[in-house]
């Protein structure tokens, strides 16, 4: 099965476990209220355990945080589009703050690790990078920038440290500790195929698995189905932005890079994920408009299924 072949068939893949897990939740197996047990089993569990364990196993290139810096400079300017396109639609500041964070941040872990672990299976080289350009690139930035915006653009007030304590939380976050755990534990070469610390990792390995159906349940509990056609003009512009003009901006320095071809592929799939459902958490926080952002989630990740290809194929 070539590359192109193995991308088609995991988009669909997560789809299909999407609307599965729609179904469930008509159905009344699950409910919307279950997507913050889904939420924290990924955050404090899977995610974790899949990092650590692909930072554990590879000797990092730290080369490579070249393409942490190329996304952070794609989400800045694809945020100014966002804020752009807000000022042309002439939104509220709730709306603004919305279509902003959805056009800037994508869901570069919770579906970019998913999709790339099973595009490039057993490449633990490829889910580095995602790693690095997702942890370095997006984390921190949706962590302070998103947060910040969040807290500029809604409706609410704020503590006076509101800003700063959210913006310090990533550091404590789970997902930050694999990260710090899986860089040192490779740069000081521990064992990972001794009876202990081979059982450990083996283990984590196991949970690290997990993460796709995790992942695609979230998803599929806590998507929006309905008011999609209210705003078809915001989902436009969102669409274009994330899912079009978003991996072009990260794919043009690419073309000055002496790179492989299957960095590039990562680099893209990263830049083009749908609208991170974060956004839809801090929107509700914060007090911008949460049901847009859900929306917007929703619209992006059907799209997905289309420009994914598209751009995975035209751009490398």
């Amino acid at each position: 099965m070539t590359i192109y072949s193995r991308l088609i068939t995991s988009v669909i893949i997560l789809l299909g476990l999407i609307g599965f897990a729609a179904f469930l939740r008509h159905k009344g197996f699950v409910r919307q209220e279950h997507g913050g047990i889904f939420a924290k089993l990924v955050t404090h569990g899977t995610l974790p355990a899949l990092i650590f364990v692909s930072l554990a196993h590879t000797t990092v290139d730290w080369s490579e945080s070249w393409f942490a810096l190329i996304m952070l400079c794609a989400e800045i300017l694809a945020l100014a589009l966002g804020w752009i396109g807000a000022r042309l639609l002439r939104l509220d500041r709730a709306a603004s703050g919305a279509m902003i964070l959805v056009s800037g941040f994508g869901s570069s872990s919770l579906l970019g690790y998913a999709l790339i672990s099973q595009v490039f299976p057993g490449n633990t080289a490829a889910m580095t990078e995602a790693v690095m350009v997702s942890e370095i690139g997006v984390g921190p930035a949706l962590f302070t920038i998103g947060t910040m915006i969040a807290i500029y653009y809604g409706s609410e007030a704020t503590a006076p440290g509101a800003r700063f304590k959210a913006a310090l939380a990533f550091f404590r976050s789970p997902i930050f500790i694999s990260v710090v755990a899986g860089l040192l534990w490779s740069g000081f070469r521990l064992p990972t195929d001794d009876p202990i610390c081979g059982t450990v990792i083996q283990g984590l390995r196991l949970v690290g698995n997990a993460n796709t159906l995790m992942v695609t349940l979230l998803v599929g509990v806590l998507l929006k189905f309905r008011g999609i056609a209210s705003v078809a003009m915001i989902g436009a512009f969102v669409a274009a932005n994330k899912l079009i003009l978003k991996p072009l901006l990260i794919w043009l320095p690419t073309l000055f890079m002496h790179v492989h071809t299957w960095e590039v592929h990562v680099l893209v799939l990263e830049a083009a994920m749908p609208s991170a459902l974060l956004t839809v958490a801090l929107c509700r926080t914060y007090g911008c408009d949460a049901p847009l952002a859900s929306r917007m989630v929703f619209l992006t990740t059907a799209l997905s299924a289309a420009t994914i290809p598209l751009m995975f194929s035209v751009l490398p």
